[in-house]
């Protein structure tokens, strides 16, 4: 039986689930959030920013494209993408990144020694190199208010000198609220952007911007009635796009069709609501 790579002429599968980069497709949404997160890096003196999505939208990816855009030699960053321990969890792991490498028996483990070692590990690693510091943290709507209040105090200035670091909190919508409901870390926000799912009019070249990355020829993979059906299961989520056209690409080649049509669709999604009934 042939395999649904081959043909499609594929070099890679194009709807997996997981955040590859090279997959980005910057939507209005996208575009704008990754056109605002990196004013927010250039600037390097705005302090906070809070990136907030539902699940599934691509936060996570946009973050990763972020990161791929920015110098090395001008920014060191430290990426924590399961930031739902506790402060001393996420202070200890932004250390180890920060001396790259891992726990040595001599590390402090209480919040305040957790904070001297960071402010060490900044004037050696950064301040003396010339850089700024990017602190991303991913899923912060399970940060509590000692957490999140902790982290922004390593935004604050030294000396007469600017911060050397700036944070970026990604989450949930959830983290909107919680943000709100703390004063002393919602002021020092500089920058906020809810990243929002794919219109309509950008389902289809989602579809064909993916499958065109994994190297596939340029050609209409949906019909209209398709994209309405993949629209109203998805509302435009990326993941749940995803999940339907991975299981849809395959189902194309065992009918050896090169176009992804409503009848295809249609018995996938009945089918993930069969499932859940």
């Amino acid at each position: 039986m042939i395999n649904y790579l081959d043909f499609w002429n594929l070099s890679k599968p194009p709807f997996d689930a997981g955040p590859d980069p090279v997959f980005f497709f910057e939507s209005r949404s996208h575009g704008e959030a990754l056109a605002r997160l990196m004013y927010f890096t250039g600037d390097r003196a705005m302090g906070i920013a809070a990136l907030t999505g539902e699940i599934g939208a691509g936060k996570t990816l946009t973050l990763q494209v972020l990161s791929q855009r920015l110098r090395p030699d001008i920014y060191r960053q430290v990426m924590v993408f399961t930031s739902t321990g506790s402060r001393e969890h996420v202070l200890s792991e932004i250390n180890r990144q920060l001396k790259g490498g891992g726990q040595c028996k001599d590390d402090p483990l209480d919040p305040a020694g957790l904070v001297i070692e960071f402010h060490r590990l900044l004037r050696e690693k950064i301040i003396a190199s010339g850089r700024h510091l990017l602190v991303v943290l991913d899923e912060a709507q399970f940060m509590d208010e000692t957490c999140l209040d902790t982290l922004k105090c390593l935004t604050n200035p030294l000396s007469s000198c600017a911060s050397p670091v700036s944070l970026i909190l990604a989450g949930q919508p959830e983290l909107k609220a919680k943000l709100k409901s703390l004063p002393q870390v919602y002021q020092r926000l500089g920058l906020i952007y809810h990243l929002g799912h794919l219109a309509r009019d950008e389902i289809a070249p989602y579809v064909r911007h993916r499958l065109s990355i994994a190297n596939t020829a340029r050609f209409e993979v949906l019909d209209e009635k398709g994209i309405d059906l993949l629209f109203e299961f998805s509302r435009g989520c990326p993941r749940q796009i995803n999940r339907v056209c991975k299981l849809a690409v395959d189902r194309a080649c065992l009918l050896q069709r090169t176009t992804i049509d409503d009848s295809m669709l249609k018995l996938i999604i009945d089918d993930f609501a069969k499932q859940f009934a």
